[in-house]
């Protein structure tokens, strides 16, 4: 917007031909601002694109791609505006990542102490308060180890599978035991499967009068 308010004054400020009328100067300052209005929207998505590209770049870990991209959105985004702001702080970020300490607080502190939006000072400020923090050393004795516990369980889940072959057999046993019917007590089948006793075969009236008892006791049993 500060741009095509300093082209509209240099319009204004432009001698207009002698013949040149009101309404026509007023006409053509117009056209003027249209055209450097849609220039500067081209290369402010440009600049947005580039942007883009760069931090796309730097979430894939690629953080020297990642700095050719943003300082090339630079050249063509303001610095000073906040877009132009935010595309420095991720600079700053990319020169940290990419083992250029000194150039990335070298950034923040320009940010942090130059540049007109407050929102732009802040997070350099925090930024590089975070970048100039003493990284924290582990040393091997503070490290902390998982014991190995694969042998062990190696050694159960075998076990366990042993077991279960066995299990499973002894359930298979107690199934088809279960599903066996039990014999039915046909008492009239049983009965003649009797052989009477060799003497008995003498007495017709003792086998008639046995065989009467037996099927008399049958009848009462099934009822």
């Amino acid at each position: 917007m500060d741009e095509l308010e300093r082209t509209a004054e240099e319009l204004q400020s432009r001698a207009a031909p002698d013949d040149e009328s009101e309404e026509e100067k007023r006409e053509r300052v117009r056209r003027e601002l249209q055209k450097v209005a849609k220039e500067q929207a081209e290369r402010r998505a440009t600049g947005k694109q580039m942007f883009d590209l760069g931090q796309r770049a730097y979430g894939k870990g690629m953080y020297g791609r990642s700095i050719e991209f943003l300082e090339a959105a630079l050249t063509i985004i303001r610095p000073s505006s906040l877009l132009g702001g935010e595309i420095q702080i991720w600079l700053a970020m990319a020169y940290d990542a990419n083992r250029r300490h000194k150039d990335s607080i070298a950034l923040y502190k320009e940010l942090e102490n130059t540049h007109p939006m407050i929102s732009i000072r802040r997070q350099a400020a925090e930024f590089r308060y975070i970048a100039e923090a003493p990284k924290l050393k582990i040393s091997n004795d503070e490290v902390v180890t998982i014991p190995q516990i694969g042998s062990s369980w190696d050694w159960y889940a075998g076990t366990w599978s042993d077991k279960i072959p066995e299990q499973e057999d002894k359930k298979r046993k107690m199934v088809a035991a279960a599903s066996q019917p039990e014999p039915s007590t046909n008492v009239f089948g049983n009965l003649f499967l009797l052989r009477p006793p060799g003497e008995w075969k003498k007495s017709a009236w003792a086998i008639v009068t046995l065989w009467a008892v037996l099927i008399g006791t049958a009848f009462y049993l099934q009822r």
